[in-house]
């Protein structure tokens, strides 16, 4: 699993929970992830992209999903993304028809998003 995210505690929260479950790598932008694994997510490397939707810098969350929707859709990780503002959260699960954790969000929360996506 990737995690993009500008806040290291979303990422010591991420792993703590789920250490022993998955083999996570960690980004704090979009335009570190892009630049470091490109061709980690071209070939399929990953599973599962945990998105942060706002984040300082070009790409942001949503510029980097929009990447990650050309990858050959055999190859593409599922994506969850994660946001504080309630609306976004909405608007952008249903334009997208993605699964959306709304920050904070709880450990409970976060493994139902995981098993539901991964399934």
């Amino acid at each position: 699993m990737l995690i993009v995210d500008d806040e290291p505690l979303v990422h010591a929260a991420v792993r703590r929970v789920l250490r022993h479950d998955l083999d996570i790598v960690e980004k704090l932008s979009a335009e570190d992830a892009l630049e470091d694994l490109e061709d980690e997510l071209e070939s399929g490397d990953f599973d599962l992209v945990l998105l942060d939707v706002n984040m300082p810098g070009v790409p942001d969350g949503v510029d980097f999903y929009r990447r990650l929707r050309q990858i050959d859709p055999a190859r593409a990780p599922a994506v969850i993304f994660m946001t504080g503002d309630p609306g976004a959260a909405r608007a952008l699960s249903d334009a997208t028809r993605t699964k959306c954790l709304e920050k904070p969000f709880s450990t409970d929360e976060l493994r139902k998003a995981i098993a539901e996506v991964v399934a």
